[in-house]
């Protein structure tokens, strides 16, 4: 069995708390989870610091980190921890109340700031560093890539800078928007070749031409696809996606212990099928 699960930790510090945070990644860590994924946007810039703490417990080596650059949190305030305290407890004892939750998130007040400036991409890099209390990460990713935006080839060579010191294993872009037009962007500039593409699992992604067959791939967000396709379970999406494409790891939320033992049965099955077939 070659594609891997991973633990997606953008809830981290927003709805999800730092106690519960590090238990949950202690869970996954003990059912084999060796693929962790951060951002240095996540939890409003928090996450990274709980994973970090999470680190410090394991051997560096055992662990694939793959954090992302390119959306810088706001600064923390004591206005935005008492508003992501109020939140959780609000939702623990009700939580039809998510969606108001997620409407004081999308104050204006507190949203994040995009960038490719080279220099603020390398001041991102080294906060997130810190906060995860290690000298390298395995993967380093542009967040939320978009084909046509301007200063991408700055940021392609402070990758491969990147990647010759020792910072970064291996670098490439996270592509939230159509993944095809991505694809021939990335390919046209030159910038495909060394780049690992993270996306969400989609048709588009299921249904890829033979021609980015080769191209690494990361996908997350499986069960909003799977909410979509009434019949469809998680372990055939994942026998799908090791069979359609060089699909290296799927990233998935699971701080509920019950759901991340179903998805590592789950994961566990394909590699059953595999021998079997």
């Amino acid at each position: 069995m070659t594609l891997a699960l991973g633990f997606g930790t953008g809830a981290i510090m927003g709805r999800i708390s730092r106690r519960q945070g590090l238990a949950a990644l202690e869970r996954a860590y003990a059912a084999g989870i060796r693929h962790f994924d951060t951002a240095r946007s996540y939890g409003w810039g928090e996450a990274e610091g709980v994973v970090g703490e999470f680190l410090r417990g394991h051997a560096r080596e055992e662990i694939r980190v793959v954090t992302k650059c390119g959306i810088l949190p706001v600064r923390r305030s004591p206005l935005l921890s008492a508003a992501k305290s109020i939140a959780r407890a609000a939702l623990a004892v009700a939580p039809g109340l998510r969606q108001a939750a997620r409407q004081v998130a999308s104050a204006d007040r507190f949203q994040p700031v995009h960038s490719v400036d080279p220099a603020r991409l390398a001041e991102s890099l080294g906060t997130s560093l810190a906060e995860l209390g290690v000298s390298y990460v395995d993967l380093l990713l542009l967040h939320n890539f978009t084909a046509g935006m301007p200063g991408l080839g700055e940021v392609a060579a402070w990758f491969t800078d990147l990647k010759r010191q020792g910072t970064v294993r291996r670098f490439g872009y996270s592509v939230e928007g159509r993944l095809t037009e991505g694809l021939e962007f990335l390919d046209s500039n030159g910038l495909l070749a060394e780049a690992v593409v993270q996306a969400p699992v989609s048709d588009e992604l299921l249904a890829l031409p033979v021609r980015w067959r080769d191209v690494p791939f990361i996908v997350h967000a499986p069960f909003d696809y799977l909410r979509r396709k009434s019949g469809l379970e998680f372990d055939d999406l994942l026998h799908r996606l090791d069979a359609s494409l060089r699909c290296e790891t799927v990233v998935c939320s699971m701080f509920d212990a019950t759901h991340l033992a179903a998805n590592v049965a789950a994961w566990k099955s394909l590699g059953v099928r595999a021998a079997r077939a």
